[in-house]
């Protein structure tokens, strides 16, 4: 008789035990969907930034020709005058 309560002790404890499992697998690939977006998102970011980089880069090169365009109107213009 004893031995019967024993064993249904240990039962039910890996019962609990797989049911642990079960919700810590879930779990598991659950945080392993996020890390994935999350790199993703990431990378991302970090192409954004690499854009931006390049964009104000070229806006400023841009901005630097204009000056001078701008530089050899009023030059032009002073001359005239």
């Amino acid at each position: 008789m004893e031995n019967a309560k024993i064993f249904d002790t240990l039962e039910h404890k890996i019962e609990k035990l797989l049911a642990r499992l079960h919700s810590l697998d879930q779990e598991n690939d659950k945080l392993k969907g996020d890390l994935a977006a999350a790199r993703k998102s990431e990378k991302e970011a970090a192409d954004s930034r690499g854009a931006v980089e390049r964009l104000e880069k070229d806006q400023e090169a841009v901005r630097a020709r204009l000056e001078k365009l701008i530089a050899a109107l009023e030059a032009a213009e002073g001359q005239k005058g």
